[in-house]
């Protein structure tokens, strides 16, 4: 299956953070391709995206069943394509906004502000719960024994999956104090106690959808911070030790100012205050001039 989707720099959505470098994810820079599994119902999906000129390349196909087409629905894998490329995003006035300072006219001009994620909003969850209160290193190593332990055909396991194992595999994932927050995440998204869709309704205000996050164990005010960058509420900035170091760096001279300062500074861009600071600190990773993910 071949589906053609818009125009992007496929490059500046996959690197606008680490979660390409986590399976199910896989970056080929040179090819400007990238692959990714999901689970559609209980079969693995694979897809390939490459950069064309006239657009973006899609291929689907489920190699995991004797016939690799069968049951396979285009539009179960443009739903897909459309969270992970976050290709719904509407950034018009963002950039209409960025275009007027030099100092972010780059963001306008390359059509950057889409965010990779996951392709369901519980993967995202998970991994940002595994980013807390530890290195990247320790996340990828998270992260790749909840897909590599767990076989779901290189897939991501679901919900319903991760609520039926025992406590004491998830610890065994290398998870550490998050097992049983995970445990407990898991069971309430597949018991429908908790309903993730409505963090993602766009008619529920920020502040209702950050309570319900900080009301999960686990995550906190980084976790709710994170995920709202992934949600595309972008009012607040996320701010961490490395955002604050770099942001200190780029914009006061190296020296350090309170976080009531930098939300100054960014105020301008109203409600993509937080977006116009993420891409202004990891500016230089989409020149190439730095790692990514610190």
């Amino acid at each position: 299956m071949r589906l053609t989707l818009p125009a992007m720099d496929l490059g500046l959505v996959v690197r606008s953070h680490g979660w390409y470098d986590l399976p199910p994810f896989e970056w080929l820079p040179a090819e400007r391709r990238l692959n990714l599994i999901f689970l559609e119902g209980i079969d693995p999906v694979r897809v390939v995206v490459e950069q064309r000129a006239n657009g973006l390349l899609a291929a689907a196909s489920s190699p995991f069943k004797e016939n690799p087409s069968s049951g396979l629905s285009s539009r179960a894998v443009r739903r897909v394509l459309d969270r992970v490329l976050n290709l719904k995003a509407d950034l018009s006035s963002f950039h209409s906004a960025c275009a007027g300072d030099p100092r972010f006219a780059w963001i306008a001009r390359r059509g950057a502000g889409r965010i990779l994620r996951a392709p369901s909003l519980f993967e995202d969850a998970v991994k940002v719960l595994a980013t807390t209160n530890c290195t990247w290193g320790l996340t990828k190593l998270m992260v790749r024994s909840l897909v590599e332990r767990f076989d779901r055909g290189g897939a991501f396991p679901d919900a319903p999956f991760v609520a039926g194992l025992p406590a004491r595999a998830l610890v065994a994932a290398k998870l550490g104090y998050r097992a049983p927050y995970l445990a407990a995440f898991a069971g309430r998204v597949a018991s429908g106690k908790l309903d993730l869709a409505r963090w993602e309704d766009p008619g529920l205000p920020d502040e209702e959808v950050e309570k319900e996050i900080r009301a999960e164990k686990g995550f906190g005010p980084y976790a709710a911070d994170t995920l709202g960058r992934l949600l595309g509420r972008h009012r607040k900035l996320g701010l961490d030790s490395w955002s604050r170091k770099k942001v200190a760096s780029l914009r006061f001279r190296g020296r350090a100012v309170k976080d009531a300062r930098v939300a100054r500074f960014y105020a301008p861009f109203g409600p993509h205050a937080g977006l116009a600071f993420w891409l202004d600190v990891t500016r230089h990773w989409h020149e190439e001039k730095e790692g990514l993910w610190p």
